[in-house]
């Protein structure tokens, strides 16, 4: 668990800068985190960067855009991703937002950010967050300066001359990685001639990313010179596929994906997609047919088998998905999202030995990874059953902090 005088000891004016930046929430599910490490691993290593020393966030925003802030963080919005329909032109986007890390350009702002830790860190990059959605990024930057004036520079943005050195390093990091630089050239061609538009009419990703013709050149002429000399790897192009379809069935209106497949070809994208559909729908027989489909197509796969467990208990069957969440954790031990829904369905059961046995998967889970804010809250519950109030009372303050709740953090703690 963390110190909480640490992690309440930001200054009492973030918490106005919150409520000024608007809400912004993260998407937390290990088969995508899994996969976005993936297929930034060989860009971080590529800039000599450990993957272990870099943390990528997944907004839960329909905009297309991505950043870096506070240091070593990767901001990935969820219409970016699924705008994105290949793994390479992801893989540009992370690499450009990895030069910009490789090159310093963060060194002279957000020390109030770098000198946060823990949950409070986190509530305050949500922050910023929600002031790159909604452009400009004035608000975020009146957090990081501790002022409730905007300040005439962006916290977001970077200097024309930085997008360009940005962009000569992501090249020679994807060509290090054996990735083409096809993808990023896709990219840049899809937010060519924005800026022309007002800001209103422009995606976040063109306000805190410059474009210039001197900056498609380069990358024309690379792409060029290098046109056909890789080939997309497979794996990582299968695992940024299931990727796409998890996120739409989640977020997108669940009847319009089932209209939208209707007559495709069965995949395990398609499959994905329904079964999530389905599930929103509450037409559970039918979604767990898919699932239970998908899992015999991949016995060993965790992630179908989570699946399914969470199907299960958000139908009401916590029972069936403490079993499927024991299954799919045993496939991946090291999952602490994963352990998290376990602990969450035993907590359900509502028993003495499964309460007790809650709370050993839910501290596994925290130790394992304390940013997840409801594992945090069924933590509390686990702990306020065992009569620890005290440890209970930890966990929600942590959890507030997380969710940016600074005024409910430090009255908990």
């Amino acid at each position: 668990m963390l110190n909480p005088l640490k992690v309440l000891s930001v200054a009492a004016v973030l918490m106005a800068s919150v409520a000024e930046a608007g809400a912004a929430s993260l998407v937390r599910d290990a088969e995508i985190e899994r996969t976005l490490d993936m297929e930034a691993a060989p860009i971080l290593g590529a800039a000599g960067i450990s993957p272990e020393s870099t943390e990528i966030y997944i907004v839960n925003d329909d905009a297309l855009n991505a950043f870096v802030a506070g240091g070593r963080n990767l901001f990935l919005n969820t219409g970016l991703l699924m705008e994105l329909e290949t793994a390479g032109e992801l893989q540009g986007v992370i690499a450009h937002e990895v030069g910009h890390i490789a090159g310093g350009h963060l060194a002279v702002r957000g020390e109030a950010l770098r000198n946060m830790r823990g949950p409070a860190l986190v509530g305050a990059l949500l922050a910023v967050a929600a002031g790159a959605a909604g452009g400009g990024g004035a608000a975020a930057s009146a957090i990081i300066s501790g002022s409730q004036t905007a300040v005439t520079r962006s916290l977001l943005s970077f200097s024309r001359g930085q997008e360009a050195a940005a962009d000569q390093a992501a090249l020679g990091y994807l060509e290090q990685a054996g990735i083409g630089p096809e993808g990023m050239l896709e990219v840049l061609e899809h937010f060519r001639g924005q800026e022309v538009f007002l800001s209103g009419n422009q995606d976040p990703y063109v306000l805190t990313h410059p474009l210039s013709s001197e900056r498609m050149q380069l990358v024309e002429r690379r792409a060029a010179e290098l046109a056909g000399r890789f080939t997309p790897d497979p794996a990582t192009a299968y695992w940024h596929g299931r990727m796409r379809a998890k996120l739409k069935g989640f977020l997108e209106d669940p009847q319009r994906v089932l209209d939208d497949l209707e007559g495709a070809p069965a995949s395990e994208e398609t499959l994905l997609a329904q079964a999530v559909a389905l599930h929103r729908l509450a037409r559970t027989g039918e979604a767990l047919a898919a699932v239970d489909w998908l899992i015999a197509t991949r016995p060993s796969d965790p992630y179908y088998v989570e699946l399914k467990g969470q199907i299960l208990f958000e139908s009401g069957r916590p029972a069936e998905a403490a079993a499927a969440y024991r299954q799919a954790l045993a496939l991946a031990p090291d999952e602490p999202l994963i352990a998290a829904g376990l602990g969450r369905a035993l907590l359900a059961l509502n028993t003495p030995e499964s309460d007790a046995e809650a709370l050993r998967v839910l501290e596994q889970a925290q130790r394992a990874d304390g940013t997840d804010p409801a594992g945090m809250r069924d933590l509390a519950l686990a702990y306020g059953r065992a009569g620890d109030d005290g440890m209970a009372t930890l966990a929600t303050a942590e959890r507030f902090a997380l969710e940016g709740r600074l005024e409910d953090a430090q009255l908990h703690a």
